[in-house]
């Protein structure tokens, strides 16, 4: 059930960011989809505290990999 929730959730987000038309929505949507993405990510390793630490870095990891990925795509759209 949880993790057809957040497929759920990972689609609106990519659905959502078509309709953005500024850049800053569109780099803001693409680092959103990479957080919830780590946390996905994370959230598959360990188990107790440790599966919280994981899903936490995943999040923070994917949040970092987002903004990154964000920056050359909208970036490049725009040359």
């Amino acid at each position: 059930m949880f993790k057809k929730l957040i497929l759920i959730g990972v689609a609106g987000l990519m659905l959502s960011g078509c309709y953005a038309t500024t850049t800053q929505v569109k780099k803001d949507m693409i680092t959103l989809g990479g957080c919830v993405s780590g946390g996905v990510a994370g959230n598959q390793i360990g188990s107790g505290n440790g599966k919280k630490l994981a899903t936490a870095v995943g999040i923070l990891a994917g949040c970092k990999m987002g903004g990154a990925v964000a920056d050359k795509v909208v970036d490049k759209d725009q040359n």
